[in-house]
Order: C-alpha cells, then structure tokens, then sequence
C-alpha cells in the first residue's frame, strides 16, 4: 500500500515535469521562430540601407548592430573578404562562408540556422542575405534566452524537485505510513491478532473515518454471527449427545429387565409385577423427553401461530390440576392469585404455566407450597425449595442443563423445561428473570412487557 502511493505520488511528480519541460521547450522554440523573424525583417531593412550607404558600410554595420543588440553585421565578399564588421574581434572569413546561412543566401538568396558557437550552452542564430549578387550581409545573434534557462530554470526544477522530495520524505510519507497502520489495524481485526476495544475510530482520518467505522461495524457484525454459528453448532451437538444420554438411559434400564423377564419365566409374581412396574416408569420417562423434544422443535419453529385472548388464571387453575398428584405425593399446596390476559396461543401459555409449576414442584421443599402471581402483565412462580445456586442461574436455561442431575432423573425430569420457557418468552418478546437462593426457594418472573 506504501509503496502505491508512494509510486502514484512520483509519477504525479514526474508528469508535472515532464508538463513544465514541455511548456518551457514550447516557449523557447517559440523564442525562437520570433528571433528568425526579427533577423530576417532585418535583412530586409537592411539590404534597402546598403544601397544607399554603400560607401560606408563599417557605419552601416554598426548602425545594425545597436538596433538589435547582442547582433553583430558582418559584410563580405563571396570570395570571403570582409568588407566590414560591427564585432570587436577579428572574424575568419573562410569560416562564415563554409556556414550554413552564407551556403544558402549563396545559392537561393537568403539563409538561416540555428546553431552552437562554443558548445551546447552557447547557442545563436544566424542569417545571411545576398545584396545584388556581390556582396552578403551576415547577422549573427547569441540566444540569451538559453542563458535564463541555465541560470533560472534549471536551478529552479532542481529546487521544485528537491521541494518534491522533501514534501515526500517529511510529510508525504508520515501520512502513508499513519494510513497504512490504519489499514493495518482492519486488517489485524479481520485476522483475530487484535481486538475491537483496541481500535478507536476517532483517530482514523476524517475521509476514512465513515468508511473505516462501516468496515469495523461489518467486521463485528460477521464476528458475531461467526460466534452464534460457532455457539449454536455447539449447542446442536450437546443437544445431539444429551439426548442420546437421556434416551439411552431409560432404554438401558427397559432391556436389561426386559431380559430378566425374558430369561426367567419362572420368576415370582411380586417381582415380575416389580420389574414391569420399572419398565413403565422408564418408558413413560422416555416419552416425556420425547414430548419435551417435540414441544421445543414446534417452539422454535413456530411462526405465525393464531393468537387469542388467553386467561392465564385459568390456565394456571388447569395446571394445577395436572399436577395435582405429583403435588400431593409430596405434601406441596398450589396457590394462584391474581388475574392475567395476554393475545397469545393458549398452547404456548399452558407449556409456559406447566413447565414452571413442574419444576416448582419437582424441586420443592417436602410439605411446601407454590404460588403462582399475576398482576398487570407481570406472572410469578416462586416456591420454598432447593433454590439455584448463583453460578448455576446463567446456564439453567440450556438444553439437558440440570443443577441437580440425580434428583432430576429421579423426578423425572428432562432437562428440557426451562429451555422451552425461554423458547416460548423469546417468542413473545417476554423478559424472563430469577430470583432465587439456595435453601430459600425460587422465583421466575416472566413480563409481558406490551400487549401481544
């Protein structure tokens, strides 16, 4: 990432160069074509001079030259004589007639060219014009304007450059490199090296900043979904091998008296009695659990179930009812106060209401008491038993979860009862808490917190 921006920033550079290398070729070649135009205008003024100042053309030439200076005139024979020349110093005539200009003003009467006198930072211009077939008039004129360049702007590119590399190395890069740690820091939370806390969004860029809070929010988004699939496919394999626990328990103890049955016909009544007592007790145990797993599978799959307006004091009046021989086996009195209405499937409220009068019940003081309380949308089922333990209270809602798992089995219970109460609240949008302390009893709060 470093080095594409870094890549992108110099190539940036570099066509802004090439683009005032360019705009500074163009200006002098247009210098250029305007100087060859001056000298050639001056030719021509010049030729209408000599044929009137011919008997004195060293005047002549000076009177050129400070018309237009730096030029220097030069007059001279075709033979290559000079006849008069506006420089100080001694030129060869040889030598201007082997030039370019003096060949072409020779042969087609007028020339020009542009040409390097001592070297590549010495150019000049040059023309030549031949007067009456005689006499050639020659202008030669150093191009200051490649001076400026050498001396103004080349110096200054090179400072433009070094500017570049400064603006580059002290606050081009400190910016990539702060974007690229903060790229980085996505990146570490993509891959789990760093964690959400440790990533503070007020200190990203502000142009970044809306981007980089959506990609975070996305990131925690897909992680918590990950944490539910992982949490939930966890779920599914306890509740695979709890129930198998739960139903090859019951199953264990139906064939090994089935067996026993089976291998001694001779067994005594009494004990025969016995045994098939036993079978039914585990069979209708393994029924219960199956129901358990039904009710919770249609729970969780229920969707747009009729509702209607349910009297929960009624239906806790019929639970009570169901459990009434369990209750009396074991001297606990069910009491009911209060009256409820909620728009809900009366199926839902009568496994709620069953469910938590059961367990109240089950895990009862001997000779205790349950009640059951209602008021406004507000059902309490409290009871004066064994009560949970604090680090049990988070998890009593997982599938087969049991505080006590022998007295469970004992009781007969499944496992299952409080998940399918919290199954059927979450389905409501029902707030479902406890109160409870161990040797005191239990409370269950469920509340309807609109009407449904």
């Amino acid at each position: 990432m470093r080095k594409k921006l870094l890549r992108a920033y110099w190539l940036g550079n570099v066509l802004t160069l090439v683009i005032v290398i360019a705009f500074a070729a163009v200006m002098i070649a247009a210098d250029i074509d305007a100087e060859r135009g001056s000298l050639l205008a001056i030719l021509n003024t010049a030729s209408a001079w000599t044929s009137e100042a011919s008997s004195n053309l060293q005047e002549l030439a000076d009177r050129i030259a400070q018309s237009a200076p730096p030029l220097r005139v030069t007059f001279l024979m075709p033979n290559g004589i000079i006849l008069a020349d506006s420089g100080t110093d001694i030129q060869d005539g040889s030598r201007l007639l082997a030039q370019e200009e003096v060949h072409e003003a020779l042969s087609e009467g007028v020339g020009d060219s542009f040409s390097l006198d001592r070297g590549v930072f010495y150019p000049a211009l040059r023309a030549a014009l031949l007067m009456e077939g005689r006499l050639v008039l020659h202008l030669h004129k150093p191009f200051r304007e490649f001076e400026y360049i050498l001396t103004v702007y080349l110096p200054l590119l090179l400072l433009i450059s070094l500017a570049m590399v400064a603006v580059a190395r002290w606050l081009l890069r400190p910016l990539t490199s702060k974007m690229v740690r903060q790229l980085e820091q996505v990146r570490d939370l993509l891959e789990g090296v760093r964690v959400r806390e440790a990533i503070d969004p007020d200190t990203f860029f502000p142009e970044l900043r809306p981007a980089m809070e959506n990609i975070i929010y996305l990131i925690d988004r897909m992680r918590y979904d990950l944490e539910q699939i992982s949490k939930t496919r966890d779920m599914q394999r306890d509740f695979v091998d709890n129930s198998s626990h739960e139903l090859k328990s019951p199953l264990t103890s139906i064939t090994g008296f089935a067996e026993m049955l089976l291998e001694d016909p001779d067994l005594p009544l009494q004990e025969r009695e016995e045994y098939l007592g036993y079978i039914l007790k585990e069979c209708e145990r393994m029924a219960g659990i199956i129901n358990d797993i039904l009710m919770l599978e249609r729970q969780s799959q229920a969707k747009g179930d009729s509702h209607e307006t349910v009297s929960l004091d009624k239906v806790a009046h019929q639970v009570a009812v169901a459990l009434s021989p369990q209750a009396a086996a074991r001297d606990i009195s069910i009491q009911i106060k209060g009256q409820m209405q909620v728009q809900a499937a009366e199926q839902d409220m009568w496994e709620l209401l069953r469910n938590l009068m059961s367990n109240a019940v089950r895990y009862g003081r001997q000779g205790g008491w349950v009640l059951v309380e209602m008021d406004g949308k507000c059902l309490k089922v409290s009871d004066n038993g064994i009560g949970i333990a604090p680090e049990h209270q988070p998890r009593i809602y997982e599938k087969f979860y049991r505080v006590d798992s022998a007295r469970a089995r004992e009781s007969g219970g499944s496992g299952l009862g409080l998940a399918i109460v919290a199954s059927i609240t979450n389905r409501y949008n029902a707030a479902l808490s406890v109160d409870s302390k161990p040797g005191e009893g239990t409370c269950f709060n469920v509340q309807f917190v609109r009407d449904l």
